[in-house]
């Protein structure tokens, strides 16, 4: 079986220091949240936010010149602690 980081399609790009990054869930287009890119890779990222989000769930990424695009959906999310998430995100571009 083959270790879980050679399986992904893409190579993933982590990050040494804190890149912000604003986005735009839900129904609502006028809350903008704020996280944290953890890694990325051309195809989906790993974002830490203090907002919970749920596997389907389809956001917007504000620009930014860390992510080569702008529509995402989640593919998988759990708890890190009682203040944060880890969300990995695929594009929808």
């Amino acid at each position: 079986m083959l270790p879980r980081l050679e399986k992904r399609k893409c190579f993933r790009h982590d990050f040494a220091i804190r890149v912000a990054i604003q986005y735009v869930s839900g129904p609502s287009e006028d809350t903008i949240h704020k996280g944290f890119l953890a890694n990325k890779s051309s195809s989906g990222l790993c974002l830490f936010t203090v907002n919970p989000l749920h596997i389907g769930e389809e956001i917007r990424l504000e620009r930014n010149v860390y992510v080569p695009f702008q529509k995402a959906k989640v593919k998988w999310t759990r708890e890190v602690n009682k203040q944060w998430y880890a969300a990995g995100l695929i594009s929808e571009n």
